[in-house]
């Protein structure tokens, strides 16, 4: 996904040395429009972080996969 498109959903996020990381925990919590790839996460104190390029918008695929899970 393009990091400006993150930026304009209000995704929060941090700058760790020049590269822009988005809380995973925030995507979780607050976009559940968005999916990560778990394979590309970091874990800095504590906080899991992800990069732009390693998050997706979910698919209708998703949607019914997901919808099959819940309870």
């Amino acid at each position: 996904m393009e990091l400006q498109q993150l930026k304009d959903r209000n995704v929060k996020s941090v700058n760790l040395n020049g590269i822009e990381y988005f809380d995973v925990k925030d995507i979780k919590d607050n976009h559940p429009d968005l999916k990560v790839d778990i394979k590309k996460i970091i874990i800095i104190r504590k906080n899991v972080y992800i990069t732009a390029e390693n998050i997706q918008e979910i698919t209708e695929f998703d949607k019914v996969f997901k919808g099959l899970f819940k309870a």
